[in-house]
């Protein structure tokens, strides 16, 4: 939750919906000397959430159905994936997860591995074409659709060579839509 700015949209977004109840997981609010609890306290939406200051392999599974949630924590690789694989557990289909941060590299290869490996579709509010690309990022995607036209592209060439970040015309927020439950073989793997 840090200073509590995220939190406080979605416990807006609670607040006009008439219903909900927001979890918030961070095992470090202590160490903002709780500025996120106090500008929600401050904002009137005490009521609408609850703190859990532990981390999310020890919170999640004890968490009811969820409808929506937000990963803004730990951003390492395997963390946030490990986060989102609890979180995919617990979320209805048709439900959204949200990813912050992601000119990173790790938050980048989760949402690849997500969408290349589960049942997610990315959620646009705004067309893919508004976002304006430079002409390295232009060029970049031109060589990945040229060397894709290659037979066993996939098998020679990384996911970031073949469609680079660019081509997702992602911000810094991104939300993806559960299509449906896992149901991979288990041998299933994509490369991502």
């Amino acid at each position: 939750m840090a200073h509590g700015v995220s939190t406080l949209s979605i416990l807006g977004a609670i607040a006009a919906n008439g219903s909900g109840h927001h979890y918030v997981i961070d095992p470090f609010q202590r160490n903002y000397a709780y500025c996120g609890e106090a500008m929600i306290a401050r904002a009137g939406f005490g009521a609408l959430h609850t703190l859990l200051e532990r981390y999310p392999e020890e919170v999640i599974p004890n968490l009811p159905r969820l409808q929506f949630a937000f990963i803004d924590s730990s951003h390492l690789f395997d963390l946030t994936i490990l986060e989102f694989v609890l979180i995919d557990k617990k979320l209805d289909v048709g439900g959204i997860v949200a990813l912050h941060d992601l000119w990173m590299p790790s938050i980048q290869a989760a949402v690849r591995f997500i969408l290349a490996n589960r049942a997610y579709q990315i959620v646009r509010d705004v067309s893919p074409d508004v976002i304006n690309l430079s002409l390295q990022q232009a060029f970049k995607e031109y060589i990945g659709r040229c060397l894709g036209k290659i037979r066993v592209a996939d098998r020679i060439f990384s996911a970031n060579v073949l469609r680079p970040w660019s081509a997702f015309r992602a911000q810094n927020l991104m939300f993806l839509r559960k299509v449906s439950d896992d149901q991979r073989d288990w041998r299933f793997h994509q490369r991502f």
